[in-house]
């Protein structure tokens, strides 16, 4: 009788275990070329002079960067119109980067803000897929998240 109390609550607490977005606040997450889960360790979010909202995390190897014209709530903004993200590990890859080959491959993307709280926490969704400079090699970043990442208004 006992092993069964001791293996129902071993149970209990190892399927009370989560990794999901809402138990790691604020958070900032993607997913890199289908297989690499990258988790930014460490995050800023900013406007510049231009208006421009600019989410930038790294994980130590990496850094992704995302820069899109305004900070509006429920906005959809595609990268292949406006706005910019990156992503630089040993090389830096841009959707301002198209690349080469018998046919275009122009890079593409998009950012959705799905919510700006009052006290200025933003949260929303990001894809995209970027080239390097010479346009011979592509990542994908997919499945991005940022979760009440706090939004610092600058004024320079």
């Amino acid at each position: 009788m006992k092993q069964i109390i001791y293996f129902s609550c071993l149970f209990l607490i190892i399927s009370s275990c989560s990794s999901e977005i809402e138990y790691r606040i604020p958070a900032f997450q993607a997913t890199i070329n289908g297989t690499a889960n990258w988790e930014a360790s460490d995050f800023s979010v900013t406007t510049n002079p231009l208006g421009e909202v600019i989410i930038t995390g790294n994980d130590f190897n990496s850094t992704i960067s995302l820069r899109f014209p305004s900070n509006c709530q429920d906005c959809y903004h595609d990268l292949q119109v406006i706005g910019e993200a990156t992503i630089l590990d040993t090389v830096q890859y841009s959707t301002l980067n198209i690349g080469i080959s018998d046919i275009d491959y122009p890079s593409d993307g998009e950012i959705y803000i799905r919510e700006i709280t009052p006290d200025s926490k933003i949260s929303g969704t990001f894809t995209f897929n970027a080239y390097n400079s010479s346009g011979e090699s592509t990542v994908n970043v997919s499945q991005g998240v940022f979760y009440r990442l706090p939004l610092t208004q600058t004024t320079d």
